[in-house]
């Protein structure tokens, strides 16, 4: 969630902004954490495919589910990977926690973007930016309803050839929406 409408907005200012007014300010520190997942079947992503498969198995890779069901009536995990497939050796998961302004989106996107493009063989990458569930506004300065909580996020799946897909979470009172 971004609430600077100017990138020369420094975040201490808005600190500032907040102590004045008596508002208890900590700073919230950034982290970073990676992990590797080996013999994974990751989802080729076409514009043929189930786009609802191909995030819900992101979604499953993201909070560490177990995505290598090769058991035959396992009824612990029955999730499969989405068809069409391929094995790769290694698929690197990384994760940035903590406030981020829009320049710093902006450079990650160009980074992995650029990243792709390199790597022809790379079949894709995703960039997920997840907003403050309880922020008071959402997208395009717009105030959330009664009840409802502030789901903002997005991701970006960068495919070869300066393709991507983006689907848009914009708050709990809107579907989700795939662009292409």
């Amino acid at each position: 969630m971004f609430f600077f409408v100017d990138d020369n907005l420094c975040p201490s200012s808005v600190a500032a902004w907040f102590h004045k007014y008596n508002y208890n300010v900590s700073l919230c520190q950034q982290t970073f954490s990676q992990r590797i997942e080996c013999s994974l079947p990751i989802p080729i992503i076409s514009d043929e495919s189930d786009k609802d498969k191909f995030f819900e198995w992101l979604g499953v890779l993201s909070i560490c589910g177990n995505l290598n069901n090769n058991t035959k009536n396992d009824y612990v995990n029955t999730y499969k990977c989405p068809s069409p497939f391929i094995n790769v050796g290694q698929v690197r998961y990384l994760q940035w926690t903590g406030f981020f302004t829009r320049k710093q989106i902006k450079s990650l996107y160009t980074v992995v973007k650029e990243y792709v493009s390199m790597i022809h063989t790379l079949p894709w990458a995703a960039l997920h930016v997840q907003g403050f569930s309880d922020s008071p506004v959402s997208w395009d300065l717009k105030e959330h309803t009664f009840y409802t909580d502030g789901d903002n996020s997005y991701t970006i799946v960068f495919r070869p050839g300066a393709h991507s897909i983006i689907r848009k979470s914009l708050s709990s009172n809107n579907k989700s929406r795939i662009f292409q």
